[in-house]
């Protein structure tokens, strides 16, 4: 399977290792299959309805009402709900999920800064949100206590939706330990990290626009995921462009230059064994790809952020923007949440509640590096 490329500023500076062992299959992804892995249209595109354009801001809006009241009823009555390592449905425990996720703050606000929209030519139309969240800090959040001071959270959401406008399904993709950083816990580089509340200008609205440069920028970029699980490290290297930026949630400047990328495949090829990888959806628009993926294998050298176990079984989830330039990858924002790299959890397993959140803080407390 070809298919994943992990945090760039995790995998730095990683020993090799080895292991006998094999690696299980995970449990399927919370996501719907509407369409092969990076496949995009080629016929003229159907226009978006003015209901999947207003989306976004409804969206957003809804997460800073009170009680988040006005989401209920964006809602299909059999959503599904993806965030960090676990996956609920069902209506009232996607409303349950977003008020973990963001219940712990009163006073949001949330600024969309970019949406990538595809066609109304797929059964099930998707949508990528970026937005920045400002808020106060009022009810416990993984462990730590209300400290009332401000957060600025920088998050992604990909929403699935029906042309009538009702979501069925969303994926979240927050960094943890960035908010707790904020809150006066977690990593102590975090700590240091400087944020900024937003501009409230309108946000860049990209739309796929079923062109045949889309589908090769999706296949460039599968292209760059392929090589890296098969060792190809020329052909990695290859799909980027020589001033390649690539920007993540913990760190304030991006990661810079090929032979940024060079080390980054040769430190991920040595810290994780029978590395596998796994797009569960993609799509292009215009010089965009939006990409979500998962990567399995056995960790085998310590990653940073990550806790280690010697042969430890590895599940991450991540999603790549990346911008294209004649053909290569010229800029990357990466989406991704280290503190949850572990075995999937459904909702049979554990319920997405504060106990829940603060469970999981306490027991890997003292594993980060």
């Amino acid at each position: 399977m070809n298919r994943f490329a992990p945090h760039w500023t995790l995998l730095c500076a990683l020993a090799s290792g080895c292991a006998s062992e094999t690696v299980a299959m995970w449990p399927a992804p919370p996501v719907h299959w509407r369409q092969p892995a990076g496949s995009t249209s080629v016929t003229d595109p159907v226009t978006p309805t003015d209901k999947e354009r207003g989306l976004a801001a409804a969206y957003t809006q809804a997460l800073a009402s009170p009680g988040f009241v006005e989401l209920g009823p964006l809602l299909d009555e059999d959503a599904q709900f993806a965030f960090a390592n676990r996956s609920t449905h069902g209506r009232g425990r996607v409303l349950k999920s977003h008020d973990d996720v963001f219940g712990a703050f009163e006073q949001r606000h949330f600024v969309m800064t970019r949406v990538w929209l595809t066609d109304s030519t797929h059964p099930v139309d998707s949508q990528a949100i970026e937005w920045t969240m400002t808020g106060l800090h009022t009810r416990a959040f993984m462990g730590v206590a209300p400290t009332l001071k401000p957060v600025v959270i920088k998050g992604l959401t990909l929403l699935w939706t029906s042309d009538s406008g009702v979501i069925s399904e969303l994926h979240v993709y927050i960094d943890e330990e960035v908010v707790k950083a904020q809150l006066g816990d977690g990593p102590a580089d975090l700590q240091h990290l400087a944020t900024s509340a937003p501009d409230a200008n309108a946000p860049q609205v990209i739309e796929h626009a079923g062109t045949p440069e889309e589908t090769k920028n999706v296949a460039a970029v599968r292209s760059m995921l392929t090589a890296l699980e098969d060792g190809k490290e020329a052909d990695f290297v290859s799909a980027m462009s020589d001033e390649i930026d690539v920007f993540t949630l913990d760190s304030a400047a991006p990661v810079h230059g090929k032979d940024a990328a060079r080390a980054y495949y040769r430190n991920t090829r040595k810290a994780i064994r029978l590395l596998d990888t796994v797009i569960q959806n993609a799509w292009g628009a215009r010089s965009f790809v939006v990409l979500e993926y998962a990567i399995t294998g056995l960790q085998v050298a310590p990653i940073p952020r990550i806790a280690f176990a010697a042969n430890h079984p590895l599940h991450t989830q991540f999603v790549d923007i990346a911008e294209l330039q004649d053909g290569k990858i010229a800029r990357l924002w990466r989406y991704a949440d280290p503190f949850a790299f572990g075995p999937p959890v459904t909702a049979s397993d554990a319920t997405r509640s504060d106990a829940g959140l603060e469970s999981r803080a306490s027991s890997l407390k003292g594993a980060r590096r």
